[in-house]
């Protein structure tokens, strides 16, 4: 139990590698000096982020415990100072400035939300039944989710969503229950977008909560919530501009608008593809070198491995993350202690959240949201909070069972 997970490890520093080679590979053909450049930012990014993993390592794990709540305080704090004093860039207000330091409050208050959420969930038992269980792990969620949202930021909000769907079902919910709860929520985005399917997801509901045998009132309240919310979300559709509707249509499906919002996917697949079994090789590529594809570094830096890799370097690095989530996941069999336990899985919905959305985006399977890709992606204050997890993730696995 008290051995280093060697396998974790070997997965954790071939990704960070394959990472910083990559954002180099992506970004050489700049013309600045080598230290302002992205690929060596991001090495002492890591080098941060290492540091700080180490903190957190060596603490115990009650430490971050007993600090739960007090993080979660911070972190609502630094949300509603973006709101006012946060630097906007590229119409969103995301960053705090302190001192020449720039960070996103947002990627921290994943950690803080995590923390207090497995705290509250380890001392309490929660169920769909019981609506009072619910109030104060909804409240703990819907402050951060919404400040989030408002920035605008909404791949980073629905980390949140996974944390709390995860955690929740780690807590007790079956994934029937799971359901029902975000039935409503599915039934707006359902009934704007195609009546058939919002229709089959009413009737599904209806005959699940049948099946299941759930109260009454519980089948009532679920119904009405989903029809209600479905209406409400079709009177609001049908009252919005044709550019408003354009808007959103192109951003379920970029390709509708391939000079505009759509351009980024739609360079993003021509990289992937380009890129056949075995890629181009390393610092080749036309869509890369070219700068066809905008934000390669970043949030498409997935689409960089594609082109230069191809099919068996994107295979590589898949392998590599399900390494990781299996290897973090296992820590869960060390010991019985709820809140790390709790904090393992939530960190595992943060690292896979990012990792399904980030790549699925990438090869058009859904909407850009603008989430990185965990350890590949260039970026401050995303590569501190994937460390900080990982800093967790190892506590939990050499001290969780210390937990009292």
């Amino acid at each position: 139990m008290k051995k280093i997970d060697w396998l974790f490890m070997i997965a954790l520093f071939a990704l960070i590698g394959i990472g910083i080679m990559l954002v180099y590979s992506a970004t050489s053909n700049t013309e600045l000096v080598w230290h302002k450049t992205e690929w060596f930012k991001q090495i002492t990014h890591f080098a941060a982020g290492f540091a700080i993993a180490a903190v957190v390592i060596l603490l115990p794990a009650k430490f971050w415990k007993n600090i739960a709540w007090v993080t979660y305080a911070i972190s609502i704090i630094t949300l509603f100072l973006v709101i006012d004093f946060g630097h906007v860039s590229k119409g969103a207000g995301r960053w705090l400035e302190i001192g020449g330091f720039r960070f996103q409050p947002s990627e921290f208050a994943k950690i803080a939300y995590l923390l207090t959420s497995s705290l509250w969930l380890s001392k309490h038992s929660v169920s769909i039944e019981r609506p009072k269980t619910l109030l104060v792990p909804a409240l703990l969620f819907i402050v951060p989710f919404a400040l989030v949202l408002k920035q605008p930021n909404l791949g980073t909000s629905l980390v949140f969503v996974a944390i709390t769907l995860v955690h929740f079902y780690w807590a007790g919910f079956r994934l029937v229950d799971l359901f029902l709860l975000v039935s409503p929520v599915a039934s707006v985005i359902l009934s704007a977008t195609s009546a058939l399917y919002w229709s089959l997801l009413i009737i599904c509901v209806f005959f699940t909560s049948i099946k299941f045998k759930f109260p009454i009132w519980i089948i009532a309240t679920v119904m009405i919530l989903g029809i209600g919310a479905g209406y409400v979300s079709q009177m609001a559709w049908n009252t919005m501009a044709e550019h408003q509707k354009s808007r959103i249509l192109t951003f379920i499906d970029p390709t509708r608008d391939p000079k505009g919002e759509g351009y980024q996917v739609i360079q993003s697949q021509i990289a992937i593809g380009s890129g056949g079994m075995f890629g181009k090789g390393f610092g080749e590529g036309s869509q890369t070198n070219l700068a066809f594809l905008p934000e390669e570094h970043t949030d498409f830096i997935f689409s960089v491995l594609g082109e230069q890799f191809g099919f068996v370097g994107a295979s590589v690095v898949l392998v590599l993350f399900f390494v990781l989530l299996w290897r973090s996941i296992m820590i869960c069999r060390l010991h019985s202690d709820k809140f790390a336990n709790l904090v393992v899985a939530g960190s595992c919905a943060i690292f896979f959240f990012h990792i399904f959305v980030n790549i699925a985006m990438t090869v058009g399977f859904m909407p850009v949201t603008g989430l990185p890709l965990p350890f590949l992606s260039y970026g401050g204050s995303f590569v501190l909070t994937c460390m900080i997890l990982v800093g967790l993730l190892v506590n939990m696995r050499l001290k969780g069972g210390d937990i009292k």
